[in-house]
């Protein structure tokens, strides 16, 4: 069976080596816990609260003086005398242009001068004349209408009252003054400034011409539209009195202008 208690021949703990450290009881345990030096805190490797608040506030700071412009001193960006120079003086001095001086018509001062045409061969120019004559009509006004392909000597009456080559039609004259082309009287038209300028002139009667039938021309009545004039001494000769078309404006309605002037 098992062995009797007894006295235990072996030695559990050597006299001669002294030992350092005995637990003879929980006291000594809790008494070696509180003898030992506190433990420093290790240092943390993410910055505090405050350091990161300081960051921010450098960023924000950096990126306000990156977006605002740079402003120098008065003294260095603008001179508070700037000096005169030669160029200002110049311009300062230079009046602004004038504007053009109006165009007149002599002869024409109560009725509307138009120069148009009445050939289709280039669209646009047809029917920006159509459209001025269409209004012009409309207030039934002594209007005196000069077509260049009826009779060239009108372009060239044109080029010289205006003192240039080159224009386009059609071209309107009020009350002797030049007015402008089709687009100037279609605006004023659209404004009313056109009636107002046309209430002084004074009013026709809307008729058809009997002779003409509207037409402003008639044939010549000297060489019968054929431009030719026979004489017994020196033959057939070019008629002087009608244009190269061979036709007169009509005496009816422009009774002073019976003859076309070369």
């Amino acid at each position: 069976m098992w062995k009797p208690w007894g006295k235990s021949t072996s030695k559990i703990h050597n006299k001669s080596s002294s030992s350092s450290f005995s637990c003879s009881s929980f006291k000594d345990i809790q008494t070696l816990i509180l003898q030992e030096p506190p433990q420093q805190p290790l240092p943390s490797s993410q910055p505090t609260t405050k350091q990161v608040f300081q960051r921010v506030l450098l960023a924000n700071t950096l990126l306000r003086a990156w977006s605002s412009p740079l402003k120098l001193p008065r003294s260095i960006s603008q001179p508070e005398n700037p000096p005169n120079n030669d160029t200002h003086a110049l311009e300062k001095q230079t009046p602004p242009p004038s504007p053009p001086k109006p165009i007149y018509f002599p002869g024409t001062e109560q009725r509307v001068v138009i120069y148009f045409t009445s050939l289709r061969v280039v669209r646009p120019i047809f029917e920006d004349c159509k459209s001025a004559l269409a209004i012009l009509r409309a207030f039934h006004v002594h209007l005196d209408e000069r077509d260049v392909s009826m009779d060239s000597s009108f372009l060239t009456e044109l080029n010289r009252i205006m003192g240039r080559t080159g224009l386009s039609l059609p071209r309107v004259f009020i009350g002797g003054r030049y007015i402008g082309g089709g687009e100037e009287i279609r605006s004023m038209h659209e404004i009313g400034e056109l009636k107002k300028m046309l209430e002084d002139l004074p009013v026709v009667d809307p008729i058809e011409c009997h002779v003409c039938a509207g037409h402003r021309f008639v044939l010549c009545n000297v060489c019968n539209g054929s431009r030719k004039v026979y004489n017994d001494k020196a033959g057939f000769k070019v008629c002087n009195v009608c244009n190269e078309n061979g036709l007169l404006r009509c005496p009816s309605c422009f009774p002073n202008n019976n003859e076309i002037k070369k």
